[in-house]
């Protein structure tokens, strides 16, 4: 009995005796992103390089759910020309020079009334390049350049007529300006920070827009 009860005590006991502190857990070591000197090298692809590359585009849509568009801008892969794409969800891109717009603006109308009749029609100028043409759907037409070809359906081809003036006009505003441009590029691409135009420079440019576009990752 007695034997019993000095173990009871014992047992009884250890369980009172106070816990051993634990050692406090320390948090992981942080580490600070590096910072970059003046002398750090970053790489950056020069807009030029980049094919797909477009600066201030304006973007024109032939239809509601913005599915087809027509667009203006300068393609530095292109020496910064201003060229005109067409496009959409799936299909590629065509672009297109100032002289087969100029084409396309002469030939649409009558396009389009060929469309609207249902009627056969096609422009194929002296190069046998690009083609203008109505197809055998149902007031369908299709605009072929080399090899590529986008088709339209009719009420995409009249709102394309109904602005394709807008389209051209941006289209001269920034062939005046490529000059301009060409100069601002080079200053801005040698700069760090924004530069500002030369008073000169052509007015319907937004060079603060282009300086950006031009430091921005592609």
């Amino acid at each position: 009995m007695f034997y019993y009860l000095h173990s009871f005590r014992v047992a009884m006991a250890s369980r009172r005796r106070p816990l051993a502190p634990t050692q406090p857990t320390e948090d992981p070591p942080t580490r600070r992103a590096p910072e970059l000197g003046p002398c750090t090298y970053v790489e950056v692809i020069t807009p030029a390089f980049d094919p797909n590359r477009v600066l201030l585009r304006r973007v024109f849509f032939l239809n509601d759910d913005k599915s087809n568009y027509v667009s203006v801008g300068f393609y530095p892969a292109q020496n910064y020309q201003p060229l005109v794409e067409f496009g959409g969800a799936k299909p590629l891109p065509m672009v297109l020079t100032a002289d087969y717009v100029a084409t396309m603006a002469v030939r649409l109308p009558s396009l389009v009334e060929a469309t609207c009749q249902n009627e056969q029609y096609q422009c194929r100028p002296d190069d046998k390049v690009f083609i203008m043409n109505t197809t055998g759907s149902y007031r369908d037409a299709r605009v072929t350049l080399d090899k590529h070809s986008l088709s339209f359906k009719l009420h995409n081809f009249r709102t394309l007529l109904y602005m394709f003036y807008m389209v051209r006009n941006q289209l001269l505003m920034y062939t005046e300006a490529l000059g301009d441009v060409h100069s601002y590029v080079t200053a801005a691409m040698a700069s760090d920070n924004y530069v500002e135009p030369a008073p000169t420079a052509y007015i319907s440019v937004v060079y603060r827009q282009l300086y950006e576009e031009l430091k921005s990752p592609p």
